[in-house]
């Protein structure tokens, strides 16, 4: 996996280096990017859901998220504030087939905050991919949520398998159940978020990051040889989940 980022992250300075050239182009805010495949699918707009492969990295190389290698592509709504201001307004140009390189200063990007392995006043590079361009569906969250509250888990899972025959409604997908059962680990109810966590394992079993996340819900638990099988059937699916990893020798550093 180490072998796979180095190749990665030398992709992404090579490219970065090149969008330093007189094809690179440069906006108002601040952003440059530099085109590397032109693609010919439906243009991103205002309101749509774009799907997405993606790397990013520091300057210096180091790779700091990715998609393609966890086959784990990334969807955001355009116009809603979800990603920083320099994806928004980079993908924005973009359309289905394209794969362009991003060079965000911290202005755009995350400024002074700590963003996770992402210093303060970062500079970041992303190399971007649009996979597909759709209308959003109606998030299944809200709806599951305000069954748990008034009528029980057991009526929102029920509720959910009815409504997953409504799939050109609803989003059904892991992260949907993901985002759930954080938001109830926020409400401290992990109980609660346990059983969502485990249907969205059932529901999605091929998914690396729905089985780290019911590590950690078990984690949470206390639930100590339950969360290592569960960061362990995540390093199954993508080796390179260095948050199970680093879990699970936290678990027997106790034991």
């Amino acid at each position: 996996m180490k072998k796979l980022l180095f190749i990665i992250s030398f992709w992404v300075y090579v490219i970065s280096v090149s969008a330093q050239s007189a094809d690179t182009i440069k906006t108002d805010s601040g952003l440059k990017y530099y085109i590397v495949e032109k693609g010919e699918g439906e243009k991103v707009e205002e309101g749509k859901e774009v799907k997405l492969h993606g790397i990013g990295t520091l300057e210096n190389g180091e790779v700091f998220w990715e998609t393609r290698e966890s086959n784990s592509p990334f969807y955001f709504i355009t116009g809603t504030n979800s990603v920083i201001k320099g994806v928004e307004e980079g993908v924005s140009k973009m359309r289905v087939g394209d794969r362009w390189i991003f060079i965000l200063p911290p202005e755009i990007a995350y400024g002074e905050r700590q963003r996770g392995p992402i210093p303060p006043n970062s500079t970041l590079i992303f190399d971007y991919e649009v996979l597909d361009v759709t209308n959003p569906k109606k998030t299944i969250i809200d709806t599951l949520h305000i069954t748990i509250e008034e009528e029980g888990v057991d009526k929102a899972l029920d509720l959910y398998l009815e409504l997953e025959k409504e799939n050109d409604v609803y989003n059904f997908r892991a992260d949907q159940l993901n985002g759930l059962g954080y938001k109830l680990i926020n409400e401290k109810k992990p109980d609660i978020a346990k059983v969502v966590l485990q249907l969205n394992a059932k529901m999605h079993p091929d998914d690396f990051n729905v089985w780290d996340s019911l590590g950690e819900i078990y984690m949470i638990l206390g639930e100590n040889t339950k969360a290592v099988e569960s960061y362990r059937k995540s390093l199954e699916l993508y080796s390179g989940n260095t948050n199970a990893e680093e879990m699970i020798q936290k678990i027997e550093a106790k034991e």
